[in-house]
């Protein structure tokens, strides 16, 4: 009788257990959950800040010009400042000295004219006692290239030519991260050389032309960029390498996080069996695409954002229910169970009316089949955006821009669209990841019809997903309202360093209350202690730093 008590009661209580997941299973399928603050409340967090010390300061770079780049300069002086260094820009025909190249993290050039330099032997007395002095750009064959070849670690210079393509030697993340990115459309215009063995090179062309090498020259070291690609601020992943390589250390914030957009959602297609003789159109996106969808998702933790498009011919009549409204209540509230975000997507479009008018309309659906839902985003199509259809939104993802501010909304770039990458759209991911951290990856599932192929667009999508998961486990995925979140130190806030020995204090000057902000951290040395943050190694001399409060620091260790 006692043993039958027992395999009772424990069958009660199995029963009590599956019945409680039965119940949360239906709360959390059920409208219900939606209604909770998490869904339609965005969360505010207040702004802690402080002030700095005098023997603090923010690491400034000299940069050296002549008339023949004005955009180069203007960029690498944008690139710097988004850095966050401060950038002193002087003629390169002003310099007179080793004193005027001195007091800086680094010198560098941004002119092909070194002639231009009143005497060669000032930058090389300069690097031999201890300084660093980085060619941003292909320097243009004359007397001045003469003198300095050999310390620039050149060994023979010949023509001009032009170069396609990039090969990494070793690479930016993890151990096993793209190295090569064979492309027409990555153009340098190059000098044909022959390195010497002393040189250390980091990447060069698709036919093995020489890009980007540092040459140790007394105390000091010169790193030369045998390319012209810097002046598009997408395209400067080798600028920031060479700049890592000026130093002994070098901290540049960056927002840690991706977003996954799901454009042209939820999927309006045309009646039909287009895509498989088995199912409708409909049914085909609700039976096999969606749900591949959720199952990469759940898979990646990609947390979608869904810009949602109201179509231009909704169908409706009087005051009937719209159409569309059936799809974007069913895909719309499974999305915000997953953990995902609706932003409104405004269209590719000149008439600004138009524009407004879509956005109004949008919105209004978005509410009526999802009330109390609060839009947080915004998606827009072109690089022309404006400002007043964001004033109510935190976040907007743009295409061809930098992370910045819009008045009050944080814009963020987008970097890629489709299911797959050619070398082309990997290089593109891959500068966006070592100048920002971030990237924007746009999905177009209703192009299917277009371009076929859904499962196998699909499975490499997965595919991709399952390399940048190799590749870099560290990035955080963010619905973009998070993300713009996410970006707040990386746009606001100034970080001023101070050296005492081997230990690094630094502080920045703003950050969300109870947030982290991410950095990425070069040097050769060793890690030996931290104090309020964590520090993990990502790629060779490069580690991701993440501090949870305004002062923090690193000491460093021996040699790697």
């Amino acid at each position: 009788m006692k043993g039958k008590f027992k395999i009772e009661r424990s069958i009660y209580a199995l029963g009590m257990f599956i019945a409680l997941i039965g119940v949360l299973f239906l709360i959390a399928r059920s409208d219900a959950v939606l209604k909770f603050k998490y869904f339609n409340e965005p969360s505010e967090h207040a702004v802690v800040r402080q002030e700095v010390e005098g023997s603090q300061n923010v690491p400034s770079y000299l940069l050296l010009t002549g008339p023949d780049q004005p955009a180069l300069q203007n960029s690498l002086k944008k690139r710097l400042e988004l850095m966050g260094k401060d950038v002193e820009v002087r003629p390169i025909s002003s310099i007179e000295s080793e004193a005027d190249l001195s007091g800086y993290a680094s010198v560098v050039v941004a002119t092909e004219q070194i002639d231009l330099l009143k005497e060669t032997n000032i930058v090389l007395r300069f690097v031999q006692h201890g300084g660093s002095l980085f060619f941003a750009v292909r320097p243009s064959p004359g007397p001045a290239l003469s003198t300095l070849y050999q310390p620039l670690g050149l060994v023979e210079t010949g023509n001009f030519i032009e170069t396609t393509g990039i090969k990494l030697e070793n690479p930016f993340f993890g151990d096993n991260g793209d190295t090569v990115f064979i492309s027409d459309s990555i153009i340098n215009s190059s000098l044909s050389v022959r390195l010497s063995g002393d040189a250390k090179l980091f990447a060069s062309s698709s036919s093995d032309i020489p890009l980007l090498w540092k040459a140790t020259y007394g105390e000091g070291a010169f790193i030369v960029f045998n390319g012209t690609m810097f002046t598009a601020m997408t395209d400067q992943s080798l600028f920031v390498k060479g700049i890592q390589q000026a130093s002994e250390h070098v901290i540049m914030p960056i927002v840690n996080g991706r977003v996954t957009e799901l454009s042209g959602f939820p999927f309006f297609v045309p009646e039909g069996r287009d895509l498989s003789p088995s199912y409708t159109n409909r049914d085909y996106y609700r039976t096999v695409v969606w749900p591949e969808l959720q199952r990469i998702e759940s898979k990646f933790n990609l947390n979608y954002t869904a810009s949602y498009l109201a179509p231009v011919d909704t169908g409706r009549t009087d005051n009937a229910p719209y159409p569309v409204h059936d799809d974007l209540k069913l895909y719309g509230r499974e999305l915000l169970r997953m953990g995902g975000e609706i932003a409104v997507q405004l269209p590719l479009s000149k008439n600004a009316d138009q524009i407004a008018s879509s956005h109004d309309i949008s919105v209004q659906h978005i509410k009526e089949v999802l009330p109390g839902y609060a839009i947080r985003s915004t998606s827009s199509s072109s690089p022309e955006v404006d400002v007043e259809l964001m004033k109510d939104a935190s976040t907007t993802l743009v295409p061809n821009t930098d992370v910045q501010k819009m008045e009050k909304t944080i814009v963020l770039p987008k970097t890629i669209e489709g299911f797959s990458l050619d070398d082309n759209k990997k290089w593109q991911l891959f500068n966006e990841l070592a100048l920002s951290g971030f990237y924007a990856h746009s999905l177009y599932p209703n192009r299917f019809f277009e371009e076929g192929n859904a499962e196998e667009q699909l499975s490499a999508f997965t595919d991709l997903q399952q390399s940048m998961k190799d590749q870099v486990p560290w990035l955080r995925s963010l619905t973009l309202s998070k993300a713009g979140e996410a970006a707040y130190a990386y746009i606001y806030s100034d970080l001023y360093e101070e050296q005492d020995g081997d230990k690094l204090i630094f502080r920045t000057t703003a950050m969300k209350e109870n947030a982290h902000t991410y950095y990425y951290f070069s040097t050769n040395r060793t890690i030996a202690k931290t104090e309020d943050c964590k520090v993990e190694k990502i790629g060779e001399d490069l580690y991701l730093v993440e501090a949870d409060k305004l002062t923090f620091s690193i000491v460093l260790g021996g040699l790697q």
